[in-house]
């Protein structure tokens, strides 16, 4: 089986934590990422691949190396369009490469499985039915009666079973319907049914199976996705014509027939501050609160989450979710964290950049933070990679400083070669040609100190550089 990772996501249900620059997928609530935990959770079906969009190459390549996984395990569409088309171009490709009778297992790259035995059982059958030419879907046995889930509806045709480790039996069964998220009184129905199960957006088919229903389903989708060449230099303009869709609406409501296999593997879409709450209160491997140093007098139930181990003092509040990070503080009452978006939407309307952008930046050399930004001056934490440099370049408005905390530094300067250790500066001078390199085997790690009378990112020209950015 080849496991692909859909990567994709606007990085509001998490705000301030996860942003449009930094979506949840990469955020550690827990031991690591989500998309670490994914990648580390298929493999051993394969090495997974992973479709995202360019705008994430950076912190998906970093992901994909520290890993062990080839740069070529990533496909980046230009645009971000649903997942339908995502799930089409990963199809192309693989014909492409002659894959067109392997089967595929498509996967969000966000969601938590804490049953990963379970998972793997279910998976292992689900390949097999697969290879039957089939369809696959994973419906999660319900907790409760959501209705932020859409749920998929079983019939009593039985395919096939596997035992499941916890007791019981895991059974394949044929699919009677997709239901949209219901109202609550569905749901209610849903929930008692033993019929309905939530929709996680997993699937399983042979990648010539699925062609055929995009060709039948989707077909001017696929004309179009089928012209991007190997090199992907038209994918551009092909993805700028393309419609939104999802795979769910576009192809998976309109089969005639597939599979379905209900299950229980500790799933949970964690989108929500509240959902994040409750997994804390409920599995104690999962408590991602540990970092805030919280002090209470007279408060209960509430949940408190730090990046900085910031020190949290409550007094006479119950039932809130505080959220703090280093530019930005979320405070909401449990049970209204869903309209987070909404507050994220209003921000980003206003213009403010703490609605998309984090203080730091991942970027193929390493990233940095700011650490101050005013109009005098700006102070930058920058990290660099073992044998990574940055752009030849220079600045027109601005003098930078550099103070090199750790590591060792080769700096060019007006073609000049400086070296520098810990505790050592050099001065960049505006329109000076400059550029630096780690020349160690540890991280390099310097504060930049912008002066002088702009200090946007803009403010660049680069002459020479190794991620093609001329």
């Amino acid at each position: 089986m080849i496991p692909v990772i859909l990567s994709g996501g606007s990085g509001t249900r998490l705000w301030p934590v996860s942003r449009a620059s930094y979506p949840k997928q990469f955020c550690e609530f827990y031991d690591q990422s989500f998309l670490k935990n994914s990648i580390e959770r298929l493999q051993p079906f394969g090495a997974p691949h992973v479709v995202t969009v360019g705008t994430m190459e950076a912190l998906t390549a970093r992901t994909l190396k520290e890993m062990g996984l080839p740069k070529e395990n990533a496909i980046y569409e230009p645009l971000g369009k649903n997942t339908a088309p995502a799930v089409a171009l990963m199809c192309h490709v693989l014909q492409q490469q002659g894959k067109g009778e392997e089967i595929v297992g498509m996967f969000p790259a966000d969601h938590l499985i804490t049953d990963a035995r379970a998972f793997e059982i279910v998976l292992r059958l689900g390949e097999q039915v697969a290879q039957q030419n089939e369809v696959v879907t994973l419906g999660i046995e319900p907790r409760y009666a959501a209705t932020g889930y859409g749920y998929i509806e079983v019939k009593d045709d039985v395919v096939t079973t596997v035992d499941n480790p916890r007791g019981g039996m895991f059974t394949a069964r044929m699919v009677k319907g997709f239901h949209e998220k219901p109202g609550q009184s569905r749901a209610d129905e849903f929930r008692s049914s033993g019929r309905h199960y939530w929709n996680a957006g997993m699937f399983l088919f042979r990648v010539n199976v699925m062609v055929g229903h995009f060709k039948k389903h989707l077909p001017n989708l696929w004309t179009e996705i089928e012209k991007i060449k190997p090199d992907f230099s038209n994918a551009k303009y092909i993805y700028a014509n393309l419609e939104s869709e999802s795979l769910d609406y576009g192809i998976m409501e309109k089969l005639e027939k597939q599979v379905c296999i209900p299950c229980e593997i500790g799933w949970s879409d964690v989108g929500s501050w509240d959902e994040i709450a409750r997994l804390a209160e409920e599995v104690p491997s999962l408590r991602s609160d540990v970092n805030a140093k919280v002090f209470t007098q007279d408060a209960f139930s509430n949940y408190a989450f730090s990046i900085k181990n910031k020190v949290v003092g409550l007094i006479g509040v119950n039932n809130l979710i505080v959220v703090d990070t280093p530019d930005a503080l979320l405070i909401t009452s449990k049970g209204k964290s869903e309209k987070v978006k909404d507050l994220v939407a209003k921000m980003k309307a206003e213009g403010f950049s703490e609605a998309t952008s984090h203080p730091f930046e991942t970027r193929p050399w390493g990233g940095f933070e700011i650490l101050s930004d005013n109009k005098s001056f700006k102070t930058k934490k920058i990290t660099v990679d073992p044998g990574a440099q940055l752009s030849y370049q220079s600045h027109e408005k601005r003098d930078e400083h550099w103070v090199i905390i750790s590591g060792e530094a080769e700096v060019i300067l007006d073609d000049k070669v400086h070296h520098r250790k810990a505790g050592e500066h050099i001065h960049i001078p505006a329109r000076s040609k400059h550029r630096i390199r780690n020349a160690g085997a540890k991280p390099l790690v310097f504060v930049e100190v912008q002066t002088g009378s702009y200090f946007g990112e803009d403010d660049i020209v680069r002459y020479e550089d190794d991620y093609n950015r001329i």
